[in-house]
Formats: structure tokens, C-alpha cells, sequence
């Protein structure tokens, strides 16, 4: 019988710093996961994670509580949408546009693989539809609702298979997204934009005399108003039909509120303290989403799924490098584009996002692809996927 240990949200934020503190310390000890961009957040929640795992050997195992965790990847958008301006936009529409048509051929793409695969191999549709764009493109959420489909056209513990092959995706995403980044950087000699967005000048900083405290109180102030108005907005939205999560809702509202600053002079944006507070929310996130990633399903991957997953890898590799690095530019913006789009595409939002950190983190800021990745790679690739799993269905 498995005993299940339900963590509050004061000891999973208690968790979360000992993850930090781990990976920073293992960073330091073993100088491969600094020198090849594997985050630190990453790195300590997945030995939390195995831990847990050994736990669950012995019949029992933790929860985490998910609370804290949306709280923290909602501040680190609105603190990155307060660092958007609306140039930077209309430059990107092009890069928008490619992602969105990729994101599309990805999804069929993933889902043709599978199935082809299994009729090659003469293998159980079913299941090979687990390691399609459900478990790949899709997430959690997405494997959760699948899978269950799956199990009511008779493919047994179908939502869990689903589910073992999305954690495998977020893992090995992971561990990949940070080296391949880097090896495009380095081996391109790929510098970031010249044109910092918003940077802080003589004028910003004369603004206030106020101590770092003081200032980082208002800048908590500031991103506590930015949410409130945007989730007002999502909720707006929700009841005319259109479902936008929350931290698109905040983000979008911290572009437009720090735009209307910046043409008016009338009020002023703390931004060196809300990108402190935006850093340590991130760091938080990703702490708490992979210590408890759910490594014991593993166990339930069977060898045809292994070697769909495999093949779905190198697709997403070929992805990566031609669809995102090739078509959007070739330039830094269009690495760490390429690195990030390795998790959507087989992990999901974590493991993007922790690509995302470390890389810009290590060799700088790249504004577009924190701009360009909530809205393309988790706002409006989820309903995308739906729509194309259904018709891929309608096929069995």
C-alpha cells in the first residue's frame, strides 16, 4: 500500500531552497554541469526527484503543492513583460509567424512518426500513440486528458503511459536544451543584441534616492498591481469564450503598462528590482516543478515506447536546428530560440523555460524569446494539439 506524504506550501517552498542550495553546490563540485548550461534549479530538484523516488521503493512518496509554483512562473513573465517594448513586437512578428507554422508541422509531424512506426514494426497503435504529440507537444495537461481517451478505446493504464513518456520528455529535455544552446553559441559565435531594451540610464537612475530596500518594496507593489489587472483580464476574456493563462494575462499587461511609462513620463518603473524579483520567482519555479517530477514512471515505459521516443528525439534535434536556428535568423536570438524549443516540443513548459535561464543567464539577454515562447510555445500550442490529436484519432 503507497503512503502518500502531501507537502503544505510553507514546507514545499522549504523543499525548494534546499533544491537551490543542492544544485548551486553540485554546480561547483562537478564543473561539466556549469561549463555545459545544465541549471542549477534542474539539477537539485532531479536528485530530489530520484530521492523520492528510492522513498517510493519503500512504499511511500511526497507531493508537492503546486500553489507556490503557478505564483512563481506568473511574477517571472509580468517582470520579463515589464522589459518589452512595443519595437521589439513588430520585429518579431516574422519570428512569430515561423514558430506558429513550425509548431503546427511539429505536432503532425509527431504524430505521423508514431503511428507510421507502428505500422512498420506491426505494433499496437494505441500504444504508440502515447509517444506521439500527447505525451511529446502536449505536457502533462494534454497526456492527462489523452490518455484517458486512449484507456476508453481500450488501451489499458493509458493515461499513465501517457503521462511516463511526457516525464521522460521533461527530463531529457532538460539535460539537452542547455549543451545544444551552447554548442550553437559557441560554435556560431553568436553574441546577443546590441540594443538592450530598457536598460537603466542616467535619467532612471535620478529618478529615486531611495536604498535598494525601499525600491525593491515598490517594485513588489508594482508586479502585485500588474497581476491583479491581468488577472481581471484573463477572467474578462474566460467568460466571452477565450482562455488565457494567467501568466500571459500579467505579461501582456506589463507591456502595455511600461510602454504607456515610457511615452509618458508620468510614472516610473523599478525595473532592475522587479528583474531581481522575476530571477529569484524563476528560480523557485523550476525548483519546485522538477522535485516533483513523478521519476517512478518511469517503470512503466516498455521498449516500443522507448524506441518511439528515440526517434521523435532526433526529429525534434532536426527540428530545432533547421525549423527555429535556420529559418528565424541564425543570430543569438535564434539559438536560444532553437535550445528552448527542444522542451516544448518533448517536455513541456519547465524544462523551456530552465533552457531559457541558464543560457541567457550565461551569455545574455535574448527579450524575444522570452516574448515570443509563453504565447507560441504554451499559450497557443495546446488547443493546436488538441485539434490535431482529435483528427489523428478519429483514425482508429
Amino acid at each position: 500500500m503507497l503512503e502518500i506524504i502531501n507537502l503544505n506550501l510553507y514546507e514545499t517552498a522549504g523543499l525548494a531552497v534546499v533544491v537551490l542550495f543542492l544544485g548551486m553546490i553540485l554546480k561547483q563540485k562537478v564543473s561539466f554541469l556549469d561549463k555545459y548550461c545544465i541549471p542549477s534549479p534542474v539539477v537539485g530538484g532531479l536528485l530530489v526527484a530520484f530521492i523520492n523516488y528510492v522513498i517510493y521503493q519503500f512504499g511511500f512518496v511526497f507531493t508537492t503543492d503546486r500553489t507556490l509554483e503557478k505564483l512563481c512562473l506568473v511574477l517571472f513573465f509580468t517582470s520579463v513583460g515589464v522589459q518589452i517594448d512595443f519595437s521589439l513586437i513588430k520585429r518579431s512578428f516574422s519570428t512569430f509567424a515561423l514558430l506558429l507554422v513550425g509548431i503546427i508541422v511539429l505536432i503532425f509531424a509527431q504524430n505521423i512518426l508514431s503511428l507510421s512506426l507502428s505500422s512498420i514494426f506491426d505494433l499496437d497503435k494505441l500504444m504508440a500513440f502515447t509517444a506521439s504529440s500527447i505525451s511529446m507537444a502536449g505536457g502533462t495537461g494534454i497526456s492527462e486528458q489523452f490518455g484517458g481517451f486512449l484507456e476508453d478505446m481500450n488501451l489499458a493504464d493509458g493515461t499513465n503511459l501517457s503521462l511516463s513518456m511526457c516525464t521522460l520528455g521533461v527530463l531529457v529535455s532538460a539535460l539537452v536544451g542547455g549543451p545544444f544552446g551552447r554548442f550553437l553559441i559557441l560554435k556560431y559565435k553568436l553574441k546577443p543584441n546590441s540594443d538592450k531594451l530598457f536598460a537603466e540610464n542616467i535619467e532612471d537612475s535620478n529618478v529615486t534616492n531611495s536604498t535598494f530596500p525601499a525600491n525593491l518594496a515598490k517594485a513588489s507593489f508594482q508586479i502585485a498591481f500588474i497581476i491583479g489587472i491581468g488577472a481581471v483580464c484573463c477572467e474578462f476574456l474566460f467568460q466571452a469564450g477565450i482562455s488565457v493563462p494567467y501568466y500571459i494575462g500579467a505579461m501582456l499587461v506589463a507591456i502595455i503598462l511600461r510602454n504607456l511609462s515610457i511615452k509618458t513620463g508620468r510614472y516610473h518603473f523599478y525595473t532592475g528590482e522587479l528583474n531581481y524579483i522575476g530571477v529569484l520567482s524563476l528560480s523557485f519555479y523550476l525548483a519546485m516543478n522538477f522535485m516533483g517530477l513523478a521519476v517512478w514512471q518511469f517503470g512503466l515505459i516498455n521498449i516500443l515506447q522507448l524506441g518511439i521516443f528515440m526517434a521523435q528525439f532526433i526529429l525534434m534535434l532536426l527540428f530545432a536546428f533547421f525549423m527555429v536556428y535556420i529559418l528565424t535568423g541564425r543570430d543569438y536570438d535564434a539559438a536560444v530560440l532553437s535550445a528552448s524549443s527542444i522542451g516544448f516540443g518533448i517536455g513541456g513548459p519547465s524544462s523551456s523555460v530552465a533552457t531559457l535561464m541558464v543560457l541567457t543567464g550565461k551569455y545574455g539577454p535574448s527579450f524575444k524569446s522570452y516574448l515570443l515562447f509563453p504565447i507560441v510555445g504554451f499559450m497557443l500550442a495546446d488547443p493546436i494539439n488538441c485539434i490535431i490529436i482529435s483528427y489523428f484519432m478519429r483514425m482508429f
